[in-house]
């Protein structure tokens, strides 16, 4: 697990020197223009970061530029040329029933990644402190290159605000802030899923994801983005959300490529499994039951679902499950 506390110019010098050990392999090219729009975007809505960026250049004598244009520019013009477009298989979702708040989240990393998942505890001075998880997107397989880059998948913060996201299969692409750079800046700044939803209706999102969104009161909801505008899912009357691959709007349903050209993918079974579980276990869900639907269902969990995340907001009870290929394992943490 990584675990900081400083500033945000030692967090960036922390993140630059974490490249150094891991032999990361620079950008030594840019595409000047998408760096020149994205950097207006981030200044503006999320200076913090470029500060990040420009102390980890400074500490390891790198042009700023590349270290830039790698974490701010480079994901567009990636999208941009629909790369790493590999199969997808990660499931998220969220109960809300007597009070309690649960969330379940199977990751789709293969198990030739698990020596690059991370826990990280991060609390950088003048933003709230959270946990976050990730493979990385490190290791050849995804990116082709030796890296070892921060990359969060899905968040939780002192709040009990918690944000995750899942692959979508659209194919569009926006000047904004990246899928993952938008969850730490909601952890890092907003409390509620309410303030959530106001950081998506004022900054532009890159990359289109999926993200599922609850909070400790029980406020949920899940916010499908095509990376041109987006539509809010709001858990049905049993206090229930899942989201898998597949979008779930009508409206984005039009440009969803699972319909247009993969209409056999598991990402409709793993739905239905999912809300089958799920109603199996109500009334009275517990937490145990997070573990049943995560570790003992046909199509959630499978042989390229290694890492598994269950948490009870309301109460802050916090496990990850990890490298179950090789055996059960988890651990608990907490705030």
């Amino acid at each position: 697990m990584i675990q900081f506390r400083g500033t945000r110019q030692e967090f960036g010098e922390y993140y630059g020197l974490r490249l150094r050990e891991f032999h990361h392999n620079f950008f030594r090219h840019t595409n000047t223009e998408t760096l020149r729009r994205q950097l207006k975007i981030y200044e503006k809505f999320y200076p913090e970061l470029v500060q990040e960026k420009l102390a980890a250049a400074q500490i390891l004598n790198q042009d700023p530029q590349f270290l830039l244009y790698e974490d701010l520019a480079a994901p567009v013009d990636a999208q941009r040329r629909k790369a790493n477009q590999h199969q997808h298989g990660c499931t998220i979702f969220a109960i809300r029933e007597n009070g309690k708040v649960f969330v379940g989240r199977n990751y789709d990393w293969l198990p030739e990644a698990r020596e690059f998942f991370e826990r990280y505890d991060i609390d950088i001075k003048g933003a709230n402190r959270y946990f976050s998880f990730s493979d990385e997107s490190v290791w050849g397989r995804h990116v082709g290159r030796r890296s070892r880059k921060i990359y969060a998948e899905d968040a939780i913060n002192e709040y009990g605000l918690y944000i995750g996201l899942t692959a979508s299969k659209i194919d569009k692409w926006n000047y904004g802030l990246t899928p993952s750079h938008l969850i730490r800046y909601i952890t890092e700044h907003c409390k509620t899923t309410r303030q959530a939803l106001n950081v998506f209706a004022k900054m532009p999102c890159a990359v289109p994801k999926n993200f599922l969104i609850a909070d400790a009161s029980g406020n949920l909801a899940v916010i499908e983005h095509s990376s041109r505008n987006y539509e809010i899912i709001r858990p049905d009357d049993t206090g229930i959300l899942i989201h898998t691959n597949h979008c779930l709007s009508p409206k984005l349903q039009r440009i969803d490529h699972v319909y247009q050209k993969n209409p056999r993918t598991d990402s409709f079974l793993r739905y239905q499994e999912t809300n089958y579980l799920i109603r199996e276990q109500l009334p009275g869900f517990q937490f145990t039951d997070l573990w049943r639907i995560l570790r003992e269902s046909h199509y959630i969990y499978n042989e390229d679902t290694i890492w598994s995340l269950a948490l009870e907001l309301s109460e802050q009870r916090f496990n990850v499950y990890y490298d179950t290929a090789m055996g059960q394992k988890h651990t608990k943490f907490n705030f």
